[in-house]
């Protein structure tokens, strides 16, 4: 007792020694069992709406359709007349006329005379001829008629062959008639060049360019003007080796009853103008620069003005399309369909898949792919990351996607976007 009331003050020392040890221990049993419990158990994630699927993107479709393709190939071409030549004079003289016809740009008829040449001279030279052929013919007659005289009085035979045509003028015939038949030809030949004052056009046509006027002396083979034919313009239309594959020509000349048909158009102003033309000929060589070969194509009576279309322009550039092969039963695939790889994209069972194709033809709009065509899917292992290909055949039941889908990994889930909106339509009723 005397202890204990002696020292209190070390009694409550060591009790509170011991409270503070039972909570510490308490605390840490506590801490132990919250960490042993968050770590025993892992909540459970909640799912809600059953499992999640990918999300699906909606696409246009179109069904692959068996077709026939026609093939028209792309050319271009200046317009050329079909006969282009230079007027020239047969004969030295003075202009004393010329047509209007004959300014740059007009337009002409067969057999107009387009310049009047002084003609006085050849006149005279035409008096001349006429008057030596009639004394030729006159000296003509006259031996005829000596060389029958002289037959009729003829009784003794002659020493020889030489001395009978001798004595009955034959040879003196001869001569006269040589000297009428030169005359006669003399005086052709002035006819000819007093024709030849008047130049006269030799088919219908127009000026491209004229060379003389009235008052200018020419002479013989100097030119007078350039002229070139109506009737028809040629267009020279350069063909890529590829393409000759696609057309029916075999023979430099072609049959007229199957030319290839050509549309040719060109603008003047604001306007579009189309002629057609068919194809005459190919050049059969190759250009060595371009290495193209030149196929012709002919327009008829292009400088008629139409309601539809004015007359052409000789050196007007034109597009052109030339009609080639049909190809039948094939699959024509809008061009936005496809790749820079040619590669095409269709819903097999919801699934995006990636189908490569080997065009038949291609153009700005279209892509010709043969229906039997055997194409290459590219799967891909995931493990393994190589390329297992197998090959597919399209149908005409395929659906093909529209949307560009470049950026869309083969199996993407997709949607048609006619079932996107009928959906959307169901959800606003």
């Amino acid at each position: 007792m005397s202890d204990a009331s002696t020292n209190p003050e070390s009694y409550n020392k060591r009790v509170n020694w011991i409270a503070h040890v039972v909570v510490t221990l308490i605390i840490l049993a506590v801490t132990a069992l919250i960490m042993m419990s968050l770590f025993g158990s892992k909540p459970q994630a909640q799912r809600w709406g059953g499992e999640r699927k990918a999300p699906s993107v909606a696409v246009d479709i179109a069904d692959l359709v068996q077709s026939d393709f026609q093939v028209w190939i792309d050319s271009y071409g200046t317009a050329q007349p079909l006969t282009q030549t230079r007027l020239v004079s047969d004969v030295s003289a003075r202009v004393l006329h010329v047509s209007p016809n004959i300014r740059a740009g007009r337009s002409f008829k067969q057999g107009e005379v387009l310049v009047q040449l002084d003609d006085r001279d050849i006149k005279v030279e035409v008096d001349i001829a006429a008057s030596a052929t009639a004394e030729a013919e006159f000296r003509y007659l006259q031996e005829v008629a000596e060389s029958e005289i002289a037959e009729q009085q003829w009784n003794e035979r002659p020493a020889t062959e030489a001395a009978r045509l001798l004595a009955l003028r034959k040879p003196q015939v001869a001569a006269a008639k040589a000297a009428l038949t030169a005359a006669k030809a003399r005086l052709s030949r002035a006819q000819l060049d007093l024709e030849r004052t008047q130049i006269k056009a030799p088919f219908d046509g127009k000026v491209l360019q004229q060379m003389v006027d009235v008052g200018q002396v020419i002479s013989p083979s100097q030119a007078i003007a350039e002229i070139y034919s109506t009737d028809a313009v040629e267009v020279r239309l350069p063909v890529k080796i590829s393409d000759l594959a696609y057309l029916d020509i075999k023979d430099t000349d072609l049959d007229d009853m199957n030319l290839p048909r050509v549309s040719l158009v060109g603008e003047l102003g604001n306007t579009t103008y189309e002629w057609k033309a068919s194809i005459v000929r190919s050049e059969g060589v190759f250009d060595p620069a371009t290495r193209m070969l030149y196929l012709v194509a002919k327009i008829e009576n292009p400088f008629i003005n139409t309601d539809r279309r004015p007359a052409i322009r000789v050196g007007q550039f034109l597009r052109a399309k030339v009609e080639g092969r049909s190809l039948e039963d094939v699959f024509v695939i809008p061009r936005r369909a496809v790749s820079q790889d040619n590669r095409i994209s269709v819903v097999d069972e919801g699934m995006l898949r990636k189908r490569q194709i080997m065009p038949l033809w291609t153009d700005a709009n279209s892509v010709v792919v043969a229906s039997n065509d055997t194409t290459e899917n590219n799967e891909y292992n995931d493990n393994q990351f190589q390329k297992k290909p197998m090959h597919i055949t399209l149908k005409a039941s395929d659906k093909l996607i529209l949307t560009p889908t470049a950026n869309l990994p083969d199996g993407t889930r997709v949607t048609p976007l006619v079932f996107v909106e009928e959906n959307n339509n169901n959800a606003l009723n």
